[in-house]
């Protein structure tokens, strides 16, 4: 009974700002060498020891991974081997730049700080800013860079909204989030300046449901004129994350597509299904059936999910129709993504429409209210 009130007790406390946000860095090439590199101002570099050391401005660390230890070398000479390293800026307009050699991964403009430790197989980059400095990369990364500026602010709320709910996704493993498709893509900092704008004018606000939770802020490219609920793609239900009718999204190129599909290839798939072709009949719709929305279809009690065919041959969506023509499966969709909740085509159209964000918003995630972050609650754990 206690632990229960405890957890009711919990859910019920206000979200504070978080301020601070630790990202790890090239979390999915999980590189052994980072080099940093001062942009403006100086930085302080300690490894445990009592004294630390300045790096400016043209100089260059190392940091290389060995074993449980990392050594780190200087442009100017200095090395050493420690368990761990933090770099912090002694100024506010401090920028640096991290890159990993031998990897793919594109030199990263950051600010606030640095830490580094060994991790198993290899380094673990932790860069640590603020919510408000994160947020421009990740709308840039996940936005793109063309759009209405009240578009943006509708992802920079969107953005914002995640990062105060999954703020504990990674807090077992000694950070925040990470900075690939598992959490947001954060490519760093951005100098776009509508985008940049747009975050500072919605700074500190959420989207919350009428228990005043953060939501759930899925978004997608393009719903097709149909987004998808929750329920039908995950396993979560949301009541803000249902079907509706979007008008705004048809003029887009991602709005209608084709594909085809070897009937060798099809069949290979349906066998691994454990479905004998011949007994998949109840997947294919008349020629000129427009498409459907629908979680999949029981064949002989096997399950095949419209996802798994999406995965399976690349599909921009699980929105579509099967025809069987001749020696190929036939395959007309419409939308771009997995149609839950806001699509950014629409959302862009809308914003053209001199619509604002939180109408934007309203819409895509019905009974949903835009609010200061201090207003909000979420669910705790990771």
């Amino acid at each position: 009974m206690i632990k229960i009130l405890a957890f009711i007790i919990l859910l019920l406390l206000p979200v504070t700002s978080a301020g601070q946000v630790s990202i790890r860095m090239f979390a999915r090439t999980r590189p052994v060498t980072v080099v940093f590199t001062p942009l403006n101002g100086e930085y302080l570099l300690r490894d445990g020891q009592a004294n630390g050391m300045k790096i400016s401005v043209n100089e260059t660390v190392a940091i290389t991974r060995h074993d449980e230890m990392i050594i780190y070398r200087t442009l100017s000479g200095a090395s050493s081997v420690a368990d761990s390293i933090s770099i912090e800026p002694l100024s506010a307009d401090a920028l640096f730049t991290l890159r990993a050699p031998a990897r793919s991964d594109e030199l990263k403009t950051l600010d606030g700080s640095l830490r580094v430790k060994s991790y198993p197989g290899s380094l673990q980059v932790l860069n640590i800013t603020s919510v408000e400095n994160y947020l421009p990369g990740v709308v840039r990364a996940e936005a793109g860079k063309y759009g209405p500026a009240e578009y943006f602010c509708a992802q920079a709320v969107v953005a914002r909204t995640y990062v105060y709910r999954n703020i504990e996704r990674h807090v077992l493993d000694g950070y925040n989030l990470c900075d690939d498709t598992h959490c947001q893509v954060y490519p760093g900092i951005i100098t776009d300046s509508t985008i940049v704008s747009s975050c500072l004018a919605t700074s500190g606000r959420v989207i919350i449901d009428r228990d005043s939770m953060l939501i759930v802020s899925a978004f997608h490219g393009n719903c097709g004129g149909v987004t998808a609920s929750s329920s039908s793609v995950w396993v979560a239900k949301y009541p803000y994350l249902i079907s509706i009718k979007d008008p705004w999204c048809s003029y887009s190129g991602s709005s209608e597509w084709r594909a085809s599909v070897p009937l060798s290839e099809w069949n290979a798939f349906l066998r691994t299904k454990k479905v004998e072709p011949g007994q998949e009949t109840e997947l294919y719709s008349p020629e000129g059936s427009q498409p459907v929305r629908a979680v999949g279809n029981n064949i002989a009690g096997i399950h095949i999910s419209r996802e798994d065919v999406r995965q399976r041959f690349n599909l921009r969506s699980s929105f579509y129709s099967l025809t069987f023509s001749g020696d190929s499966i036939i395959i007309v969709g419409r939308g771009y993504g997995h149609g839950v909740g806001l699509c950014q085509d629409g959302a862009k159209a809308m914003a053209a429409s001199k619509m604002k964000h939180d109408q934007i918003t309203g819409f895509y995630y019905p009974g949903t209210t835009v609010t200061e972050i201090k207003n909000a609650r979420r669910i705790p754990g990771p």
